[in-house]
């Protein structure tokens, strides 16, 4: 086999191997104890739904309560949030999320070890969608 060729074969396996650990590597998460942040950019109009399935949080503890803290809004009429799982199936109830305050919010069916995102929304009369909003969360107590 030529040198060319090792080279080659050695490149492609290389290229295999990196799109392997970024498929295995497609969220990051922080353990329920911390909060994890994320931002969520355009929020759209009118009601509409913003969900963020790249930084999550893994719940440590048996509980049904996990967390929310807004620390950033550009909604005039404010937002609503709710965790989610990877496939975007709501896994509490959506609940206001005021700025700077901290909120629980009750879990439906969210295990010990799962990893959970979140949904937000905008108010159904908000008319801009070019809102942001950077929301504090945990898939666990942390009041």
């Amino acid at each position: 086999m030529s040198i060319q060729k090792k080279v080659m074969a050695l490149g492609l396996s290389f290229l295999v191997l990196g799109g392997t650990m970024t498929s295995a590597l497609a969220y990051v998460y922080e353990q329920g104890t911390r909060y994890q942040t994320v931002t969520h950019k355009n929020i759209p109009a009118w009601g509409g739904a913003h969900r963020d399935t790249t930084y999550g949080s893994k719940k440590t503890t048996t509980s049904q309560i996990g967390t929310f803290k807004k620390t950033h809004g550009d909604a005039a009429l404010g937002n609503y949030a709710e965790l989610i799982n990877s496939a975007g199936t709501p896994k509490s109830n959506m609940v206001g999320i005021p700025l700077n305050y901290a909120i629980l919010v009750n879990e439906h069916g969210c295990s010990k070890g799962g990893v959970y995102f979140t949904c937000v929304t905008s108010h159904g009369l908000e008319p801009s969608n070019t809102c942001d909003v950077t929301l504090k969360f945990s898939a666990d107590d942390l009041l």
